[in-house]
């Protein structure tokens, strides 16, 4: 992991030193060689500089997560928005609320979902540079130029495939921009088909030139590669295909799932589970920066009588994003299931602290002071602010307590999912006994009964329990066609939902809005004609 963190600052290096050039030459052109010209040509045009611009292209999918602004709630829009989650207060809760992120022009359209569209295009721009100049300059050696191709290919891919998911309508470019091309501005989205075959054509390529394993934990490879183009596959309804993918990952024996839940986010997520993750480190340079985001899942309980703030019940946090009933009470069918025993997510908060202890409450059992369903509105507050069950997928183990700066890595792609891709993709194909296969093997490894029945119901259930806060599920819902219907019934929190003054977001969802409004100020850099999503 260190390695790649450590090309990550060389390539920054690298990429202003460029740009330092740059400048410079347009100052001095009259009477200087242009340097620019130069580094340029060193960072596009040559084997050595191809490979330190493809390590700065992994910098920008953490952009999102560094982002801080509005208490670091943009990397989890999607889980705000999700059927999944309540939103209790702060910025991130009205995305959940549908107050913001609901219409054009609104703030969360205009600013925190824009970067949605923005970083995308950035990776799209940097990956399409990395590609025209790979595909352009000599390589001594054919297969260190095609692994380049294959990871900006991966990275293009899942831009791509990111956008169309949310905005629908996208326009794909495979040209990087210059200064003939920067001024272009298209009319007309693009079309699924051609979306699609950019996106296949990407990734059959990536997956005929990376390796199944990479010493750099955090790069693209084979597995994660042939993981997104099953996902892809699904979007197509090509069960086939995607069934294909998830076997090969599956079954080539690199990759496992880990025997216990408690160590899939525990560390440094470099295990025989994780396909692909987002790389963060304290203290190093390259490193990144930190994130808020497991504060914006874990309550404050730390504020009730009796407890402090620790590790063990989930760091720093202020419950303003939390788990909604219809999570809890999936996790609750099972009652051997231990992913909401401080692996996943956790359940109950012991109390801890002797000197604020209630003279009726013992220390080691759980915090249960507030009651959800008080008619009084403090008391309910209470509950979901300081004892709702949370998810600690994002805890930074290595933090102090009361510190909500999290250096944690991010799981992108990991196993489990592949799981139940192959676990759909073979329900879908008439293969039942192949789909149960593999939802049990999810079910038992967090010691749950296996299921005698399978239905796309059984699988939805089970990708809550499993991948729940991780990014997949809206997605997930919309490529069902069930995301209205899902929203509409579980969305937030029945008592906490009739206390927002915009209204109940169940009864406020609208079914054009599972594509998000392209921002008005994205939209006007495009041709005049470029259309914005319908009903907006």
């Amino acid at each position: 992991m260190k390695q790649l963190l450590k090309n990550i600052h060389i390539a920054k290096i690298v990429i202003l030193i460029s740009s330092v050039f740059l400048l410079s030459s347009c100052e001095d052109y009259l009477k200087d060689e242009l340097l620019s010209d130069t580094s340029v040509d060193f960072l596009y045009g040559s084997p050595e500089g191809l490979e330190s611009a493809l390590v700065g292209l992994y910098t920008i999918p953490r952009e999102i997560y560094q982002n801080r602004g509005e208490n670091g709630s943009f990397p989890i829009i999607l889980q705000a928005k999700s059927d999944l989650a309540a939103g209790i207060t702060g910025e991130i809760s009205l995305y959940s609320r549908l107050a913001w992120g609901a219409f054009v022009g609104d703030h969360g359209t205009e600013w925190g979902q824009s970067f949605y569209w923005i970083d995308n295009y950035k990776i799209v721009d940097r990956a399409n540079a990395i590609i025209k100049g790979a595909e352009n300059t000599q390589f001594d050696d054919e297969a260190q130029k095609n692994k380049i191709l294959a990871e900006a290919k991966c990275m293009r891919a899942n831009a791509f495939f990111t956008l169309y998911r949310l905005f629908n309508n996208i326009y794909v470019n495979t040209e990087p921009t210059t200064p003939e091309n920067a001024f272009y501005r298209p009319e007309q989205p693009s079309t699924k088909a051609e979306i699609f075959t950019l996106l296949k054509s990407d990734l059959d390529f990536a997956i005929a030139n990376l390796d199944w394993t990479t010493s750099d934990f955090g790069r693209w490879t084979q597995a994660s590669a042939r993981h997104l183009r099953a996902k892809v596959a699904l979007w197509e309804d090509d069960w086939t295909e995607a069934a294909a993918q998830a076997d090969a990952v599956i079954t080539n024996g690199s990759y496992n799932l880990l025997a216990n839940t408690k160590d899939v986010f525990s560390g440094n997520l470099d295990h025989s589970e994780t396909l692909l993750a987002i790389q963060f480190e304290r203290d190093v340079i390259g490193g990144g920066t930190y994130n808020f985001i497991n504060w914006n899942l874990v309550p404050s309980y730390h504020s009730a009588p009796g407890m402090i703030r620790t590790v063990e019940n989930g760091g720093s946090g202020a419950g303003f994003l939390v788990m909604n009933n219809y999570l809890i009470d999936l996790l609750k069918e099972d009652p051997n299931d231990d992913r909401d025993d401080r692996s996943y997510y956790i359940s109950e908060y012991p109390y801890n602290n002797p000197e604020t202890l209630p003279a009726d409450k013992t220390l080691g059992e759980p915090l249960d002071q507030y009651d959800e369903f008080s008619g009084d509105r403090t008391e309910f507050t209470n509950y979901y602010r300081r004892q709702n069950p949370s998810c600690i997928k994002f805890l930074d183990e290595t933090a102090d307590p009361t510190d909500r700066n999290h250096y944690k890595n991010i799981m992108v792609f990991r196993l489990a999912e592949t799981y139940l891709i192959g676990s759909e993709a073979h329900m879908r194909l008439g293969n039942d006994t192949k789909a149960l296969e593999y939802l049990n093997a999810i079910r038992e490894r967090a010691h749950c009964a296996p299921k005698a029945t399978i239905s796309q119901e059984i699988i939805l259930e089970e990708h809550a329990r499993e991948l729940a806060f991780e990014g997949h599920r809206w997605y997930t819902l919309k490529r069902m066609g069930v995301l209205l219907s899902y929203l509409q019934d579980h969305m937030g929190s029945a008592v906490w939902n009739a206390t927002y003054t915009v209204g109940d977001p169940r009864l406020r969802i609208e079914e054009h809005m599972k594509n998000w409004a392209i921002p008005q100020t994205q939209l006007e850099l495009l041709g005049p004609n470029y259309p914005q999503n319908d009903g907006y």
